[in-house]
């Protein structure tokens, strides 16, 4: 008798697609101090929550309209599964975050961002979040993933970096002392 094990899709950045919206794999929860909710994996979901109340609070107001998470799909320009299965948020999508060249996200505002992704590391020191942000934007100094292209600028595009495992997003919650509403202990 032989047993069919079947193969589960992976993300763009080589994670574990979770292709169905009502999986136990995913929790949505709202962003602390505001009226939107974001469904990502278990375990990545109080670090996103974490990084997206920090986005809102010291670079600009999310809003509902702009600023969204899961969905199963593959992406934009290609047959891979995008990240979005579980792994990533968009922020700010028509707006500073807008997918496009030249970028509209003001150097300050990318040099706030990256100064506030620079501070989710594993304890190890790998970096947890990618960033859509083209390198060649200005004000863009974060040395974690980055795209690499003037094409690929994408900078409301946050998702967790390749090679990064559940258990280094719950080791970096733990040591960033963050609740599972992405609040920090006190």
């Amino acid at each position: 008798m032989s047993r069919r094990v079947m193969k589960m899709p992976k993300t763009v950045s080589g994670h574990q697609a979770i292709t169905s919206w009502g999986s136990p794999l995913l929790r949505a929860m709202r962003v602390p101090g505001t009226k939107i909710s974001l469904r990502t994996r278990r375990s990545a979901n109080p670090l996103f929550l974490h990084l997206a109340a920090r986005l809102n609070d010291e670079v600009k107001p999310l809003s509902k309209r702009n600023t969204w998470s899961y969905n199963y799909r593959p992406i934009r320009m290609g047959q891979a599964v995008s990240d979005h299965a579980g792994y990533a948020i968009d922020c700010w999508s028509d707006d500073i975050g807008a997918h496009r060249w030249p970028s509209k996200m003001p150097a300050t505002k990318a040099r706030k961002i990256s100064k506030i992704l620079e501070s989710y590391k594993t304890p190890e020191g790998k970096y947890i979040f990618g960033w859509g942000a083209s390198k060649l934007a200005p004000g863009v100094t974060y040395k974690g993933k980055t795209h690499k292209t003037k094409a690929g600028n994408d900078p409301m595009h946050f998702f967790i970096a390749p090679g990064i495992t559940n258990r280094d997003l719950m080791r970096t919650r733990r040591a960033m002392k963050l609740r599972t509403n992405g609040t920090v202990k006190n």
